[in-house]
C-alpha cells in the first residue's frame, strides 16, 4: 500500500511540474481518438474525413477551452452528416443547436463529457461515466452525460443507416430515408432508457458520497455500479430491449473497477485517525468531522559522486 501511494504522489508530483505540457497532451490523444472514431463511424468523404484534417483539428483543439473544442466537435458531426443528407443534417442541427444553448446555461465547465460519454460507449465502458460524474461533479453533470449519451445514438442510428441515406429515393407519399433515421432516434426507448439510468446514477452516487459517514465514496461507487446495472438490466427487460447482458456485465465491472482507480488517486483519507470537534460564534454552534488525507512522500534520490581524480590519486599513493 505504501508503494502504491509513493506512485500516487510520484505522478502528481511529476504532473504538477508538467502541466503546461500534459494538459495539451491528454487533450490531443482524447480528441484524436474522438474524431478518428467519428471518421470510421460515418465513413464519408468530405473536407474534415482526411487523416491529416483529423490529426491538424487535434492539435489546434488541444490548446482550446472545452467550450470551443465541443463547438469543433459538433461542427465536424454535422458536416458528416451534412455529407450523408441535407435534410437530416438540419434536423441534427437543430438538435445541437438546443443542446449547446442548455449546455452553455447549465454545464459550461462540463464540456469534457460531451466527448467522453461518446467515446466510452464506443469503449465498451459507458457505466464508468455517471459513476465518475457524480464522485467529481455536481448533479449539474446530468445535463452533459445526458447530451453525451444523445450523441452517441445520433451517430450510431445514422451510422447504422448511411447506406439508406446515400441512396436515398425520394417519392411521392412515401417518406424518405431522413425522415426514417428521425423517427429511429425519436422513438429509440433504449436511449431514453440509459439517459434516465444515468441520471439517476449521477444524483445517487453524488448525494451517496457528501453522506459524513465513513467509506461514503466507497459506498458511492458500489452502490452507483449496482444500480445502474439493476437499472438497465430491469429496463430493458420491461422494455423488451436487445440489450446485451454480457458487455452490460463486463462494461459494469470494469467502470467499478476503473472508478475504484479514480478514487484512490482523488480521495485517499485515513478514517482510523477522524477527529470529531466543535465550536461556536455568536450565531451558531458548529459540530465538525476532520478526515486526514492519506500522504506520502515521495522518496528523494541521493546520487553520490566520486570524484575519479582523487580515487586515482589515492591509488598511486598506495602503490
Amino acid at each position: 500500500m505504501v508503494k502504491l501511494l509513493e506512485f500516487k504522489e510520484k505522478l502528481k508530483n511529476f504532473y504538477a511540474e508538467h502541466e503546461v505540457y500534459m494538459r495539451p497532451v491528454l487533450k490531443f490523444l482524447i480528441l484524436f481518438i474522438s474524431l478518428a472514431t467519428i471518421r470510421y463511424k460515418f465513413d464519408v468523404q468530405n473536407a474534415v474525413s482526411s487523416w491529416v484534417i483529423i490529426l491538424g483539428m487535434s492539435v489546434v483543439f488541444a490548446f482550446l477551452p472545452w467550450a470551443l473544442i465541443v463547438t469543433g466537435i459538433m461542427s465536424v458531426i454535422l458536416l458528416d452528416v451534412f455529407a450523408l443528407s441535407m435534410e437530416l443534417a438540419a434536423f441534427v442541427f437543430m438538435l445541437i443547436v438546443i443542446m449547446m444553448v442548455v449546455f452553455f446555461r447549465f454545464a459550461p465547465e462540463q464540456g469534457l463529457f460531451l466527448i467522453l460519454v461518446p467515446l466510452a460507449f464506443f469503449l465498451k465502458i459507458p457505466y464508468l461515466i455517471p459513476i465518475a460524474a457524480g464522485l467529481l461533479f455536481a448533479p449539474t453533470a446530468v445535463v452533459s452525460v445526458s447530451f453525451g449519451t444523445l450523441i452517441y445514438y445520433i451517430i450510431t442510428i445514422i451510422s447504422a443507416n448511411r447506406e439508406v441515406l446515400s441512396n436515398i429515393t425520394l417519392g411521392e407519399g412515401k417518406s424518405t430515408g431522413s425522415f426514417a433515421v428521425v423517427n429511429l432516434l425519436a422513438h429509440d426507448v433504449e436511449m431514453y432508457l440509459v439517459m434516465v439510468s444515468f441520471a439517476v446514477t449521477i444524483l445517487v452516487v453524488y448525494f451517496t458520497r457528501r453522506l459524513s459517514i465513513n467509506n461514503a465514496w466507497m459506498l458511492a461507487i458500489i452502490t452507483g455500479g449496482v444500480l445502474d446495472f439493476v437499472l438497465i438490466l430491469v429496463g430493458s427487460i420491461v422494455l423488451k430491449i436487445n440489450y446485451s447482458n454480457l458487455w452490460l456485465i463486463l462494461g459494469s465491472v470494469i467502470s467499478l473497477v476503473l472508478t475504484y482507480i479514480l478514487h484512490f488517486f482523488v480521495f485517499s483519507v485515513d478514517y482510523s485517525r477522524t477527529e470529531h470537534t466543535q465550536f461556536e460564534d455568536d450565531e451558531y454552534y458548529y459540530y465538525v468531522k476532520a478526515v486526514p488525507k492519506i500522504n506520502v512522500m515521495a522518496p528523494e534520490m541521493n546520487v553520490k559522486r566520486i570524484n575519479a581524480q582523487r580515487k586515482k590519486k589515492h591509488m598511486s599513493k598506495g602503490k
